[in-house]
């Protein structure tokens, strides 16, 4: 088929790179030419006037508006980013796009411009910034179809990004420390994207352990004369040894009325009242609401966690010195695998209570993944760091002893929170 349009790319070169963009070029030309619909190309190189810089002019024959608009919507970013990491700002480019003259328009008509960039726009996509020519607000099939093929297309930064973050540990946060940002999701997008699947994922499984404080008042009545009988043969006999009892305990908790108290003497703390009326509200729907302020209140206590465990490795990382935010960005990447392989296990436990014929396969499964957590992360340290396995072990350990402590108080300060909020 004849090609049907020239679409045209000048680029303006400094001169330091002039030779070293010559010899590449030729080759990424011939991997633009093996997209759909690129029949052809020639290399031009205009006359410069003296003391301007050079230009090099690449002219494809393209068979249609289609497979332009084919090439700019899936392999132009990336070609685009390979030049850039090579040459970066040195090179300048202009595109172009050339068609036959019963395509043009009529005179009286005037392009449409891009609404993104204000370029010229000749076809569906800009060619200039890439945006799409109809930008309109979307029905809700359109935008199930932009979702559908945002997660399910092959060359989606999603499962890109998915797929080296779990088969090679610590390799994504290299990628991002050397700059290569452009095929893989910013790391908060990423933590933040796989951390909302697992807890959705929870509230879709089934709880095998779900928080009681109702009993059924059969077995309620029962219980408490139970507790009662006990209680009352229990003074009994601690004044036969003469023993007096006054009856007042000093207990923190009292199942009966959640009458909580911190210190024994005195009225209530508003602190203790709150913490009361908590309880009653947990004894009176189950625990259910504070199941739900739990799952909401714990995720934001995790931005918190993560900055202070990544300041806590620059003291273990100080020679060579480390940027705070290479901590941070592989921190950020390791959360994010572990939610992702705890969703995995949870899906795995989930079928292996189904008790079916080979159920025991995915417990199996679970459990296998569960030990394969700790050599991820230590795996992942080496990787960044590039330090030998004693200093690796050594600062594995200790860094995971003061994460454990850290996490503890920051998942009772979650519990804590989640219980005021109830009040």
């Amino acid at each position: 088929m004849a090609a049907t349009l020239i679409y045209e790319v000048e680029c303006l070169l400094d001169p330091d790179i002039v030779a070293d963009y010559d010899a590449w070029l030729p080759g990424h030309v011939r991997d633009v030419l093996d997209c759909p619909g690129f029949h052809g190309a020639s290399i031009e190189i205009p006359e410069t006037p003296p003391g301007e810089r050079q230009r090099r002019r690449i002219r494809y024959r393209v068979e249609s508006a289609s497979a332009l608009d084919h090439y700019l919507e899936n392999h132009a970013t990336r070609l685009r980013t390979e030049t850039a990491e090579r040459f970066g700002a040195r090179v300048q480019c202009e595109r172009r796009v050339f068609k036959p003259r019963h395509e043009i328009a009529p005179p009286a008509r005037e392009a449409a411009r891009c609404l993104n960039c204000g370029a010229p726009v000749l076809g569906k996509h800009c060619e200039q910034c890439g945006q799409a020519a109809d930008v309109h607000v979307l029905s809700m099939r359109e935008v199930g179809g932009d979702v559908a093929h945002s997660l399910l297309h092959l060359d989606s930064r999603i499962w890109q990004t998915i797929k080296l973050l779990a088969r090679k540990p610590g390799e994504l946060t290299r990628e991002f420390i050397a700059g290569r940002h452009q095929l893989y999701l910013p790391p908060f997008r990423l933590y933040l994207a796989i951390s909302v699947l697992f807890f959705a994922l929870q509230a879709l499984l089934p709880d095998k352990e779900s928080i009681h404080f109702e009993k059924p008042d059969a077995v309620q009545d029962h219980a408490e004369k139970q507790a009662a009988q006990a209680s009352e043969d229990l003074r009994k006999e601690l004044e036969k040894q003469g023993v007096t009892t006054s009856g007042k305990g000093s207990s923190i908790l009292s199942g009966e009325d959640c009458n909580i108290r911190i210190l024994d003497g005195g009225g209530k703390t508003k602190f203790e009242q709150s913490m009361s009326a908590a309880c009653r509200q947990m004894k009176a729907d189950g625990g259910k609401r504070f199941a739900e302020h739990f799952a909401t209140t714990a995720p934001k206590l995790m931005f918190l966690f993560l900055p202070l465990i990544a300041a806590v490795a620059l003291l273990f990382y100080w020679k060579p010195r480390r940027l705070y935010a290479e901590h941070l960005v592989l921190f950020l990447h390791n959360h994010a695998f572990t939610f992702l392989l705890l969703s995995v296990t949870a899906v795995f436990s989930t079928l292996a209570d189904l008790k079916f014929t080979g159920s025991g396969l995915f417990g199996l499964a679970a459990f296998l993944l569960y030990c394969y957590l700790p050599y991820y992360v230590f795996r992942s340290m080496r990787v960044v760091y590039a330090e030998g396995r004693f200093k690796t072990t050594f600062k594995f350990l200790s860094i995971s002893i003061i994460y454990f402590l850290l996490l503890g108080v920051t998942m009772l300060l979650a519990l804590v929170a989640t219980m005021l909020s109830l009040s």
